[in-house]
């Protein structure tokens, strides 16, 4: 008897599957095709992906080998690569810039990443602090605009270059604009944040000395004269 169930229950599976194949083996079909060339499709971009980056590696390997590199970086109107490795392209060049002593073309091809909306955002970003920290020494440069130009930055938590900004600002507030209190504010900030490299903190606290015995020499002068 529990073999005739048995076979009863193999039959109606049977049957089941058969009713459900003839119901729906055109979507089945369809799915698998899909799938199919869904894979085929992502195989081909990968390959195809593969291929444009080998490729664009070699030109700015070939640019960065040639005797007018990181001139003709330079003087490239656009670089025949994707965004983040033109991004990477326009770093390398204007760091070979400042090898050479060259200030002030590193701090165009600075500004050209920092002004590049197509850029990864940590790449866009450097390019701002590198370019603000350039021309922090100049003396036609006014302390305002050069805040105004970090004041993104500094407000973007989520950017690896935040604390560095920080600490540029409290230079600028600091020095061109002579307000001590607000450049220890920056300079906590960045001291209030842990985890962070020494060679950071160390420079935030030195910076926090100093601007920490000028602000109180001013609060001292203010209180006499009051």
């Amino acid at each position: 008897m529990a073999d005739l169930f048995r076979e009863v229950d193999e039959v109606m599976r049977q049957e089941r599957i058969e009713k459900f194949w003839s119901e729906n083996k055109a979507y089945i079909i369809g799915v698998i095709l899909g799938t199919i060339l869904l894979t085929g499709l992502i195989s081909g971009y990968r390959s195809w992906n593969s291929s444009v980056k080998e490729k664009q590696t070699a030109a700015l390997i070939a640019m960065q080998e040639s005797p007018e590199y990181p001139g003709n970086i330079l003087n490239a109107e656009e670089l025949p690569m994707r965004a983040g490795l033109r991004g990477i392209a326009l770093l390398q060049a204007a760091g070979t810039f400042l090898d050479q002593d060259k200030t002030e073309d590193a701090l165009t091809l600075y500004q050209r990443v920092s002004q590049d909306k197509e850029l990864p955002g940590e790449l866009q970003d450097l390019g701002t602090l590198m370019s603000v920290r350039l021309q922090i020494d100049r003396g036609d440069q006014d302390g305002q605009s050069l805040l105004d130009q970090l004041i993104p930055l500094v407000s973007n938590l989520q950017s690896p270059w935040v604390h560095h900004a920080r600490i540029e600002a409290a230079l600028i507030t600091a020095d061109k604009l002579g307000d001590y209190s607000t450049a220890l504010t920056h300079l906590n900030a960045v001291l209030d944040t842990p985890d962070l490299p020494q060679s950071l903190t160390d420079r935030a606290r030195a910076l926090a000395h100093l601007y920490g015995m000028k602000n109180k020499s001013i609060s001292e002068k203010q209180d006499e004269t009051g």
